[in-house]
């Protein structure tokens, strides 16, 4: 077992030179089926992040949009750009204000530059192995199917629906997921928008309660960050979220690239990942709005349903300016039925889950899994990474001393 973690596509730097006219991106149909792919996962966190922690959705929408477009012009690939999830998690939960979030994400931001241009993210990825980056994924891939589960189970038929219809929703969520597999068996369809905008028709149509959001506060609001509040946000979002930027966001986002679209992803290395978190992460927090990273389930979303170049995601970030700055389309995009956004985070956690098959060695497959299952059932990947550590070297160590792996290349 190489303690290194692999590079999966070619990455020349001289031909980065030639990358702007050979790479070009695209807005053909498959391109704007995978730029939906991702809602399963974005929506969710912006409804609740709107209602608990009070940001006026259209800033949350616009700031992002804006991420997105600039990500897909620059990568050229689909990079997805989401909510850092366990801090939105904790924010969520600890009810912190708009303000002290947007100065969280200056701070994260200044923190991922630094990272980057001092070149530790280099020095930190010779520690993250192939199995280490399978485990995270599959642990992903394992929370995401929880959370589709989850968000189905107790939701009603929208975001912030009063009642739940638990038969109904399981029924619709069944029937989604069939439509779009059947629907991805021809590649020339865009069977995850196809369902959407299908599903949204109805809602209008038999008038479904869609829950309406407050007045417009502005689409920005200059935030200069709270100093005193650095501690706080250190101990209590920054160290807990860092190791699953890291994991999640910059090793394993840069690999799905690779494996996703060998041939186009010479840009997506983890420094400049990590680069690219940063910065948006600063002018995000000057925003006032909530910081973002580059995930990989995401980048699955967007592949799972046919995206391939960057006008996937420059396609999703207009959908969200579009949104935000015409206040009816902010609801609209809040009518996606809850049964359709959890059969597109099953198809995204599918999509993680199987790139496990990819390990071939016996160390390998059996440290990939139990730091997948540890991801899941702690809920933390900064225990399941070290348990990670610790497994794989336990493991070298006795292929070493006791070659009990005869015949694999440990």
């Amino acid at each position: 077992m190489a303690p290194g973690l692999p590079i999966a596509c070619h990455r020349s730097v001289g031909s980065l030179s030639g990358f702007r006219s050979e790479h070009r991106n695209s807005i053909a149909l498959t391109e704007w089926a995978g730029a939906v792919g991702d809602l399963g996962i974005l929506l969710p966190f912006a409804f609740a992040l709107v209602i608990f922690n009070g940001f006026p959705p259209e800033r949350l929408l616009f700031l992002w949009g804006l991420t997105y477009i600039v990500t897909g012009w620059y990568y050229r690939v689909p990079v997805s750009v989401q909510p850092l999830k366990a801090m939105a998690v904790i924010a969520i939960a600890s009810g912190f204000g708009v303000s002290e979030l947007a100065s969280t994400a200056l701070f994260y931001g200044v923190l991922m530059i630094s990272l980057s241009v001092t070149g530790v993210i280099r020095i930190l990825q010779r520690i993250f192995s192939m199995s280490l980056i399978r485990g995270i994924q599959l642990g992903l891939g394992f929370i995401l199917f929880h959370t589709s589960v989850t968000m189905v189970t107790t939701n009603g038929l929208l975001l912030g629906g009063a009642s739940v219809n638990l038969p109904l929703n399981l029924l619709l969520t069944l029937l989604t997921i069939v439509i779009i597999a059947l629907l991805q068996s021809r590649r020339d369809l865009p069977a995850a928008l196809m369902v959407i905008i299908v599903s949204i028709i109805i809602v209008y149509i038999y008038g479904t309660h869609i829950m309406p959001f407050k007045d417009s506060e502005g689409l920005l609001q200059f935030t200069l960050p709270q100093l005193g509040f650095l501690g706080p946000a250190l101990v209590v979002l920054m160290i807990p979220q860092l190791p699953l930027t890291l994991g999640n966001a910059v090793y394993a986002a840069s690999d799905a690239c690779c494996t996703f679209w060998p041939d186009r992803s010479a840009r997506t290395t983890p420094t400049r990942l990590g680069l690219s978190i940063g910065i948006s992460n600063v002018a995000i927090g000057l925003g006032g709005g909530f910081p973002i990273c580059h995930g990989a389930g995401g980048i699955a979303a967007h592949a799972r349903f046919g995206g391939r170049t960057g006008g996937t995601t420059m396609l999703l970030g207009g959908i969200l300016l579009l949104c935000a700055v015409i206040r009816p389309l902010t609801d609209l995009l809040f009518a996606i039925p809850i049964p359709v956004l959890g059969a597109l985070l099953i198809f995204t956690s599918w999509k993680l889950m199987v790139l496990v098959r990819d390990l071939t060695g016996a160390p390998e497959i059996i440290t990939a899994s139990l730091v997948g299952l540890l991801s899941y059932i702690t809920r933390n990947l900064t225990i399941a990474l070290l348990a990670g550590f610790l497994i794989e070297r336990g493991l070298r160590l006795a292929h070493n001393r006791f070659n009990i792996f005869r015949g694999e290349n440990a």
